[in-house]
């Protein structure tokens, strides 16, 4: 159990290291070793260590040299943390070196003293996350090993172990345990050592490898593990490709880690890799891979997570867990769950409470599908949707935010009560076109759509700038004619509008940023803005934008959206209601704002405060 004592010691000495010459990223360097040496020291009995000094005088060393005798004498004794306990560069420290002796002998150490250090590394975590070093948070690791179910005298491989926190994590869920480290980093590998050490654990190996080099089809990993459990860097690029046994990985290294977890296992072995969603349904030779996956059967699951759960970063993120021996049943068949809806956003942070956790244990652990959270989907169903496993692309339930407030959204029950047609059946789609970077003799000069023309529903026509076309460019296919929905293809924010009456002599073209939809006869535009407006409608829009930083919408993946099947009379009438409604709301919002401005006109007047201003004319 850490105490306030010792907590306030050991944040003691990184308030002294303020005063050296050390930049923040390299604290760990100083800490950690001098950490380990003391609590090697307090437990030299039990672990048969042995010390020429006593800590008196090690504690009262003002030149660094014993303090540097020790740490080798006790690297000498445990070359497993040698490379961590290296780490210390004494010349950074030594002017302060007594005050950080005095601070380690406040620290109450007891056998597992990792919670402690713990919770200095969870107090850095932006800091280092903005060094490079990915900090998942406790509840990603704690999820991880309760799926992976460790079992006794099993061994556990980590290829991106950071500062091992999610092996010790494994190491300590069951007895016997045995841990495996890789890093590329060396500094993260020489701290990972040390935590491991003072965790009190027993049976670990961390050495610093690039993954890598074990990709190729003439290297496969020697060494098998019961359990792979990763969190590799996310949207690493490769400088050149790499051919394995289950194809090419080219300049995402994604998939490289998910192959080299699987050739890391046993045959009856299970592993989770973290990561980015782009990798569930990118096409080109990622999905060439991730076909083989599936088809393999060695993809378990898919959860997906709140995005910023990892510090550092905003990119969603899933947890893929891979198994090359699924009970029966679950064979041939992927688990998809969305927990991209959980989490609490506090200071720029988002975390994930126990009882979330608890809901995706209990839809995994019993294997249940509920439509909102889970969804056991089998291969035949994969195929079908070329092998896409972004959850929101198959899980129909969710809790949203709308027009209308706060909702419950069932895509399945919409589909099963309702006759439908798909979109592609009532409109003809067109895309936006990209413009040039400028306006010279090789570009066509045209008025051009942009994000900010449409605002609040309204797209402003008076506000479209001239854009340069490249001279190849067919700019008639993406003119916009009267009547036509927009709907942005990019970005954050989902935009819908219909482009009202157009003067006869301009033309307006829509850029990339939008996909438009022009009604066949019989078509009310309206009817088409009610439903894209509706919960539902915004909900068929979220499962198929896909990407993570900036979601994206192809005409492709819209064309079969379900549209309400109805006569034209009928469409015709729910449109202009539609249309009559929001254009009353409209009037009702200006009218509301008028009398709120006359009557803090009044309350001016009346404080006197009216006289200090004169209203401009509009």
């Amino acid at each position: 159990m850490v105490t306030n004592k010792s907590e306030a010691a050991l944040f003691g000495m990184a308030d002294k290291l303020r005063s050296t010459v050390l930049t923040a990223e390299k604290y760990d360097n100083v800490i950690v070793p001098l950490f380990s040496l003391r609590y090697g020291y307090v437990f030299q009995e039990k672990y048969d260590l042995h010390f020429t000094m006593p800590w008196s005088e090690i504690s009262g060393d003002r030149s660094g040299n014993k303090v540097m005798q020790a740490l080798g004498e006790l690297a000498s004794q445990r070359s497993e943390i040698q490379h961590g306990l290296m780490l210390l560069d004494i010349e950074s420290c030594r002017g302060i070196l007594p005050e950080l002796m005095y601070q380690l002998e406040k620290i109450e150490f007891i056998e597992d003293s990792s919670e402690l250090l713990e919770t200095y590394f969870q107090a850095g975590a932006k800091l280092r996350s903005k060094y490079g070093t990915l900090f998942e948070p406790n509840e990603i690791n704690d999820l991880a090993v309760r799926i992976l179910d460790v079992k006794p005298n099993a061994s556990v491989y980590d290829f991106a172990a950071g500062y091992a926190r999610s092996l010790v994590q494994a190491a300590q869920s069951n007895v016997n345990v045995s841990i495996h480290g890789n890093d590329i980093n060396k500094e993260a590998v020489g701290i990972g050592q040390l935590y491991c050490f003072v965790s009190g654990l027993q049976q670990f190996n961390y050495e610093q490898n690039d993954v890598f080099t074990l990709l190729s089809d003439e290297v496969t990993s020697e060494r098998k593990y019961n359990y792979v459990i990763s969190h590799p860097p996310l949207g690493l690029k490769l400088d050149q490709e790499i051919r394995t046994k289950y194809g090419v990985i080219r300049r995402d290294a994604t998939m490289g880690f998910v192959i080299h977890a699987l050739d890391s296992l046993k045959e009856d072995g299970k592993a989770i890799v973290t990561v980015s969603n782009s990798v569930l349904f990118q096409g080109a030779a990622t999905g060439d891979i991730r076909k083989d996956l599936v088809d393999d059967d060695l993809i378990d699951a898919v959860i997906t997570l709140p995005a910023g759960i990892f510090m550092g970063t905003s990119i969603p993120i899933t947890m893929l867990v891979l198994d090359k021996n699924k009970t029966p049943e679950r064979k041939g068949k992927v688990q998809i769950i969305d927990a991209t809806s959980f989490g609490e956003r506090k200071r720029g942070e988002t975390s994930m409470s126990s009882a979330e956790i608890d809901q995706i244990m209990d839809r995994y652990l019993h294997f249940k599908e509920d439509n909102k959270l889970s969804r056991i989907l089998d291969v035949f169903e994969i195929r079908q949707n070329n092998y896409n496993l972004l959850p929101s692309s198959y899980v129909q339930m969710e809790d949203a935010n709308s027009i209308i407030g706060e909702v419950q959204i069932d895509r399945s029950a919409f589909e099963n009560n309702i006759k439908t047609v798909p979109l592609r059946q009532v409109v003809d789609i067109y895309r936006g076109l990209n413009t040039a970077g400028s306006l010279d003799t090789e570009t066509t000069k045209a008025k051009v759509i942009q994000l900010a023309d449409l605002q609040d529903g309204v797209l402003h026509l008076d506000s479209v700038q001239t854009y340069g076309l490249k001279a190849t460019t067919n700019e008639k296919e993406c003119e916009i004619k009267a009547g036509d929905v927009l709907l942005t293809s990019r970005g954050i924010v989902m935009k819908f509008a219909v482009v009202s009456e157009l003067e006869e002599d301009d033309s307006y073209y829509l850029s990339a940023n939008f996909i438009g939809l022009r009604p066949l006869p019989g078509v009310n535009p309206y009817f088409l803005l009610a439903f894209f407006e509706s919960p539902i409608g915004e909900s068929y829009i979220r499962s198929l934008r896909k990407g993570a930083a900036l979601p994206i919408l192809n005409v492709k993946d819209i064309q079969d959206i379900p549209i309400p099947k109805l006569s034209s009379d009928e469409m015709e009438q729910i449109g202009n209601r539609y249309k009559k409604t929001s254009s009353d709301y409209a009037e009702a919002i200006k009218a509301a704002k008028r009398i709120y401005i006359n009557q803090l006109e009044q309350v001016y007047e009346n404080i006197g405060v009216s006289k200090g201003y004169k209203k401009k004319s509009n």
